[in-house]
């Protein structure tokens, strides 16, 4: 049977008048984390007001090592 181990990964936005996602270094993170083996299963997004995203929270696992 196999055997994982799980990452959890929480991304959140930055700036103080008009703060973002910073999708440049998000992607570069999500490189070299699948360069490591690990492979993203899931996502999810918490809101602040009116529907804006405020951090996304990422899930990756890979196979163990141990």
């Amino acid at each position: 049977m196999k055997k994982y181990e799980y990452k959890v990964i929480k991304v959140t936005e930055s700036g103080f008048w008009d703060p973002k996602l910073d999708t440049n270094l998000i992607e570069t993170g999500m490189n070299k984390l699948g360069g490591d083996g690990w492979e993203l299963t899931s996502v999810i997004d918490t809101n602040s007001y009116h529907g804006g995203t405020k951090e996304i929270i990422m899930f990756f696992r890979r196979e163990s090592r141990f």
